[in-house]
Parts: structure tokens; C-alpha cells; sequence
């Protein structure tokens, strides 16, 4: 196991781009060496004993039994961040939840990409907020996701330097309700080419068309034509194969109909 969990890493040091290996021990401590000093790394006789052999010749042994863990990272552990995260919330506030978030100091930040998880682990791009570059002085940022799902949601912050580098912020999670009235959004963006999103929200569960159409009522594409639980939904439209123009949306639940205009523009 010890010999495998080194050749794991001695490769893995080659494959992956990030640029430095930060050795975590048991004590809390840990060391750091870029990856372009560190010539390879093998056991003892003994299978007791790590050599770090680096490119200047030298060699450092550290005992297998007080080591935690190996990470492979972008940044040196013990270097100050560029941006200094001091709060991230999330409240839910009517059909929305508003997102706040603070920082103390900031050095080449060019700004955040705000994602959302709902369900499956997977992480959607829901917008970005510009950064102030360089700062000495607190920072107050704010986002509203205007349409989130029904449940449990996360979302976090993947904060981004101007030099490309990246980090990502702590998870924050919120408790999305059921719609208390039946409602169809306004797509966004609008307008749009190819792609936008359609959110509509049901207080009940029940049968539920949502179809486009022309200027001229014909029917373009069925979009939903099926059993809906309530809650909030997003769908997304692809118009590639249509052509630029004006175009409505329209929503059948029980006794709700109600539609809303969307422009594509090529």
C-alpha cells in the first residue's frame, strides 16, 4: 500500500498542472515544494522512510507514519490569499435568494463566477460579479438568483485573479419553498441567440404545455407536455433552428394560461 500510495503521487505529479506538493503531518504542520524543484520521490529499504529528492541534489526524508496526506495545489500553503473572503451568505427572499458577500482586502481580483448545485453534484454558472481589482478597504458584493429551484440548494463563489488563477469559496446552502401562485418569468436573456431560459412556478402539482409560437400563433416547438410536480423550473430553449424573430411562450396549468414575448436575434 505504501509503495503504491508513492507511485500514485510520483505520477500524479506529472500529470496534474498544479504547481505545487504541500506535505500535511500529523501535528498540523506541513511542508511545501514547488513541483519543477522536486526530482522524484521514492521510499526506504524499510518502507519506513520518504526521500524527497530535489534538483539541487539534496534529499529530505520525512517518516511515512507522521505524514496525514499529500495535496497537490496551485498556491503555496502559508501564502497570503489575493482576496481575503471575510462573509458569504445566502436568504431566501420571496421567489429569490439573495446572495451577500464581503471581503476585507483584494489584490488583482478580477471578479467571481457565482454557481449553483441543485441536484447530482453538478455545478451550474449562474452569472459574475466584477471585482475591484486592488483594495485595501472592505468590499460588499451582492447577487439575486431570481430563479431557484424547489429544495435544497448550494451555491458558491469561484473568485478568479486577473492573472487566471482561481479559488473557490466555501459552500453555502438555503432552503428553496414551494411557490405559493402559478407563474411564468420572463426568459433570460432576452434577447437572446441561441439559448435562454424559461422559469415558471407551480403552488400545485398538475398537468402542465409550455410551447412556442410564432408572430402568427404557429406552433414552433412543445416544450413541456407532461405531469409537474410543484415547485420552480427552469428550462432551457435552443433556437438554433429557427429564425430571428419575435416569438411567444405559452403556459397551460389547470385554469392558468398566460404567455410572454421572447426575441431572437442571429
Amino acid at each position: 500500500m505504501k509503495t503504491f500510495i508513492v507511485c500514485f503521487l510520483f505520477y500524479s505529479i506529472q500529470i496534474f498542472s498544479q504547481s505545487y506538493l504541500n506535505v500535511h503531518f500529523n501535528n498540523s504542520t506541513y511542508k511545501n515544494a514547488a513541483l519543477s524543484d522536486l526530482q522524484k520521490i521514492t521510499l526506504s529499504e524499510t518502507g519506513e522512510q520518504v526521500n524527497f529528492h530535489m534538483n539541487d541534489g539534496t534529499t529530505v526524508p520525512e517518516n511515512i507514519a507522521d505524514i496525514q496526506k499529500f495535496t497537490l495545489d496551485d498556491f503555496q500553503l502559508g501564502e497570503p490569499l489575493p482576496v481575503e473572503l471575510s462573509s458569504f451568505t445566502a436568504f431566501v427572499n420571496g421567489a429569490s435568494v439573495v446572495l451577500n458577500w464581503r471581503t476585507e482586502t483584494e489584490v488583482g481580483n478580477y471578479g467571481f463566477e457565482i454557481l449553483r448545485c441543485a441536484q447530482n453534484d453538478v455545478w451550474v454558472e449562474l452569472g459574475f460579479v466584477e471585482g475591484h481589482g486592488n483594495s485595501n478597504s472592505p468590499k460588499n458584493y451582492t447577487f439575486e438568483d431570481e430563479s431557484p429551484p424547489t429544495g435544497m440548494v448550494q451555491y458558491r463563489l469561484k473568485q478568479i485573479d486577473t492573472d487566471g488563477k482561481f479559488a473557490y469559496s466555501d459552500v453555502v446552502r438555503v432552503e428553496v419553498g414551494i411557490p405559493s401562485k402559478f407563474e411564468l418569468k420572463q426568459n433570460y436573456p432576452n434577447p437572446f441567440n441561441p439559448t435562454t431560459n424559461i422559469v415558471y412556478n407551480l403552488p400545485v402539482d398538475g398537468f402542465v404545455t409550455l410551447k412556442i409560437y410564432d408572430v402568427i400563433g404557429n406552433e414552433v416547438e412543445t416544450i413541456v407536455n407532461e405531469n409537474k410536480k410543484a415547485g420552480r423550473y427552469v428550462i432551457a430553449f435552443n433556437g438554433s433552428n429557427i429564425a430571428s424573430g419575435v416569438y411567444f411562450c405559452r403556459i397551460s396549468a389547470g385554469k392558468y394560461s398566460t404567455s410572454i414575448k421572447m426575441m431572437l436575434v442571429k
